[in-house]
């Protein structure tokens, strides 16, 4: 037996980059996270711009959040930049 798949999931957030020649990231707080622990592939709409496909990924380090990466068209499509408020939702693939 299959598990169903997971719900999507919105909130709220802002667009961080620790600096210029790094990529652009969402934090997703654990509440919000389809898995506990171990990456997950998602779709996710940015402000309602996409779907994009991303990976969601544990932060590590003893931390419990999760992230994944934006690229610069995705940002570019969905008129973001660094710092900007967002409104996330995630979807299970497919």
């Amino acid at each position: 037996m299959t598990a169903p798949p997971a719900a999507s999931v919105t909130f709220a957030t802002r667009v961080l980059r620790k600096q210029d020649s790094l990529p652009r990231y969402i934090v997703v707080r654990p509440e919000h996270a389809a898995r506990q622990g171990v990456a997950y592939p998602a779709m996710v709409l940015l402000n309602d711009a996409g779907p994009f496909p991303r990976n969601i990924r544990p932060w590590g380090k003893g931390s419990d959040v999760f992230f994944f990466n934006l690229t610069e068209p995705q940002c570019r499509k969905a008129g973001l930049d660094t710092n900007d408020p967002v409104t996330v939702t995630i979807m299970p693939p497919g």
